[in-house]
């Protein structure tokens, strides 16, 4: 199941000047069957962006364990990549190739040229996907996509976990408020869209705090009490700097056309009362899935459930999933600058981020 997991654009437009590639492997996969490829816009291999002859096989790199889960490892290539047509230090594309099977198994490419076929190296003859961009993203930014398929865009580091709850969070589910980590698959969880729904599968990691001192950019975001809005949430909630949280306001409506929107957790950082904290013990984090996506009570605030994004949720949740590859968004995803400009205009405007106005909201922080 690997795939690409990062395209980081923070370099200053020369090979090697600190952009990269990162790829991850599962625990089935043997790097040495694996092979990554840089292209120039013209389909051939791009020999100047930072790798070797253009392309290089895994077997011949040294992993790390993956953060969101060890069995699984990342591979980190420097390499020079642009939104636009190649030039003599920066390819245009970045293919992964599984040269056991011959299969090519991503392939993105600029999205400001078009898409285009390769005719050498290990993807010979594949049409890259077109999606790139990066005109709007800051140097030090990346496109990055978790083990469980979650796209985002942030200023990370190699190797960042996404959309998490803490594991001491309390969820509101037919039992009452159970912490996130003794939630069990099959729990019946409160969401606000369809009632109790069951669990269909639970994803939990261990970051000590000397780790999470030492990698500042996977560091979680804690709400505290009321810092959304009077009750909301009812005691501190920390989840990953990702993770999404409900945002509800005439604000929103008059930005988006929705009165309810999600935004991550590090784009809140500018309202009082929500910070970075390293809890002194270190944090487990735990992903929830459900049928579908959904938004649920956490110490009373509303946040999003794990989301099924692409095919690479798809092959690790397996049996999970039932034949469903991808899931609409429960509510707007507000993200990047936009997010940003949302947060800055709710608090310029002195109101809450969250106003509740529909009934069922209300039940969210009942116990």
């Amino acid at each position: 199941m690997a795939f690409v997991s990062e395209v980081h654009f923070r370099g200053t437009g020369v090979a090697n000047s600190g952009e990269f590639v990162e790829i991850t492997l599962g625990p089935d996969d043997d790097p040495a069957d694996f092979v990554v490829s840089v292209y120039d816009d013209d389909g051939t291999l791009h020999t100047g962006a930072g790798i070797a002859g253009g392309e290089v096989n895994l077997g011949t790199l040294t992993g790390t364990p993956h953060p969101d889960n060890s069995d699984f490892t990342i591979y980190t290539i420097p390499v020079g990549l642009r939104n636009a047509a190649s030039d003599a230090n920066e390819g245009s594309g970045i293919a992964l190739t599984n040269i056991d099977t011959d299969t090519v198994i991503s392939f993105y490419s600029a999205d400001n040229i078009s898409a285009f076929t390769v005719t050498e190296g290990a993807a010979d003859g594949a049409t890259s996907e077109s999606i790139l961009e990066h005109t709007d993203i800051a140097v030090g930014e990346s496109y990055q996509w978790d083990i469980f398929g979650n796209l985002t865009f942030e200023t990370i580091e190699s190797g960042d976990s996404v959309l998490c709850l803490a594991g001491d969070t309390r969820v509101r589910t037919e039992r009452g408020g159970l912490h996130a980590k003794d939630l069990v698959v099959g729990d019946m969880v409160w969401t606000v869209d369809h009632g109790f729904q069951p669990i269909q599968w639970l994803g939990k990691t261990e970051l000590s705090a000397e780790y999470l001192s030492r990698n500042p950019k996977q560091q979680p975001i804690t709400l505290m009490k009321d810092s959304l809005a009077l009750g909301f949430p009812q005691s501190d909630l920390t989840v990953s700097r990702q993770h999404r949280v409900l945002i509800a306001s005439p604000v929103a409506e008059r930005m988006t056309g929705e009165y309810e929107v999600l935004v991550p957790a590090v784009k809140l950082l500018e309202a009082e009362g929500i910070e970075t904290r390293v809890p002194d013990d270190g944090v487990t984090l735990v992903h929830v899935l459900f049928d579908q996506h959904e938004v649920i009570s956490a110490e009373g605030a509303l946040v999003e459930s794990l989301m099924v994004t692409d095919h690479v949720n798809a092959k690790i949740h397996g049996e999970h999933l039932g034949g469903r590859t991808k899931d609409g968004p429960a509510r707007m995803i507000v993200d990047n600058k936009r997010a940003k400009q949302l947060v800055s205009r709710i608090l310029k405007n002195q109101r809450p981020l969250f106003e509740t106005r529909l009934r069922q909201i209300s039940g969210a922080n009942a116990a």
